[in-house]
């Protein structure tokens, strides 16, 4: 390695703190995309309300009634579906306390993200190698990491405003790319 090319790496770890703002956004963001509503559903839609408007068009009297309830009906669902939803998952959020992040440093090294805490007088340190990440996502305000070591889930929310030459996600894009696959979307 020669001096103009930079460490790719953590020589120090960063402090990590992540507020309840940002951990609210990236929820919601898991959750709007898991939320999607599939290819059956739109062409059950389309065709009742499809039918709906040709009962319509072609009844008389009082026929059209279930054609107008069968249309109201889809309607509906499509606005609970989309906008009723988010509105509870977000009021469920709020009942729910977010875990407090503090004294927490993060580094990446060739063989893991490596992370430093405060534990009264001693410092603990752990290590989330790259092999124990079984998914990751990169949205345009923060990449989230899954992972699973010993049995037990975890995951890391990393803000873009952590990249930096000190905390390269460059890097951490390149691994994870190689080890566990492109990243998925949200």
């Amino acid at each position: 390695m020669t001096a103009k090319n930079l460490y790719a790496y953590t020589l120090q770890p960063v402090n990590y703190e992540i507020s309840e703002a940002e951990q609210r956004q990236a929820q919601l963001a898991i959750w709007r995309s898991t939320n999607k509503i599939g290819t059956k559903t739109w062409a059950i839609m389309a065709a009742v309300a499809v039918l709906s408007i040709v009962g319509i068009i072609l009844l008389k009297n009082y026929s059209t009634i279930f054609c107008w309830v069968a249309l109201v009906c889809v309607v509906a669902y499509f606005l609970i579906r989309k906008f009723g939803l988010e509105w509870y998952v977000k009021r469920k959020m709020n009942e729910f306390p977010v875990q407090e992040i503090k004294g927490i440093r993060l580094g990446v090294q060739p063989h893991g993200i490596i992370m430093r805490q405060k534990m009264g007088a001693q410092e603990g340190v752990g290590a989330i190698g790259w092999k124990d990440i079984y998914e990751w996502y990169n949205t345009p305000d923060f990449m989230l990491i899954n992972f699973k070591v010993k049995g037990q889930q975890g995951a890391y929310i990393l803000p873009k405003r952590m990249d930096s030459k000190n905390f390269p996600f460059n890097t951490i894009r390149k691994h994870l790319t190689e080890t566990v696959g492109e990243a998925k979307k949200v």
